[in-house]
């Protein structure tokens, strides 16, 4: 799969699948959204490792009886092949995950070199405020008489967002751009 259109519909498909994007939000928002979702999207695969080990090893989890009665005609499926179904659907959605973090790597490489880039690892990853960043960032800074402002971090933070959400979201951007 390294056909780009390909990839980048997976992503998209997979981030409004868990309801990470939204299509009525600006892609300033759903560009910050990915970011605070991100290490979340890591997680989520070590989960559903974990997961697929479990089945494995004990299988799936026994259903409580249910007060109400099931329909005869319901299709009876083989304890194996739901274990095996079960199996193959994470596996395929834990593919779908490892898609959209190799997709978000690229573009976070893009903007390694910016020497605001920090801010983005810090606010959106480690969920520092814009004081601590800029104490964070004033510590150090060999010039001590003059701290970082508030404002720039926030400004800057806002800057590479608003540079990001062109490659995340292009054509929602140049949509909103340019209105078709």
């Amino acid at each position: 799969m390294n056909n780009p259109n390909e990839i980048i519909k997976i992503v998209i498909d997979e981030l409004e699948k868990r309801n990470i994007i939204k299509p009525n939000l600006s892609t300033f928002k759903n560009t910050e959204r990915l970011l605070f979702d991100y290490p979340k999207l890591k997680e989520s695969i070590e989960e559903r490792k974990n997961l697929i080990s479990e089945y494995k090893k004990y299988g799936l989890p026994e259903k409580s009886k249910s007060i109400t009665s099931i329909k005869e005609n319901v299709l009876h499926q083989d304890k194996e092949d739901i274990l095996a179904n079960s199996i193959t659907n994470l596996e395929k959605d834990i593919y779908k995950t490892e898609i959209v973090i190799k997709y978000i790597d690229r573009l976070l490489e893009k903007f390694q070199n910016d020497p605001y880039y920090v801010i983005i690892n810090l606010y959106f990853f480690e969920h520092k405020t814009y004081e601590q960043i800029a104490y964070i960032l004033d510590s150090k800074r060999k010039i001590v008489d003059k701290p970082i402002a508030i404002s720039t971090i926030a400004a800057n933070k806002n800057r590479i967002i608003k540079e990001m959400q062109k490659y995340f979201f292009t054509n929602d951007y140049i949509y909103q751009l340019f209105g078709y």
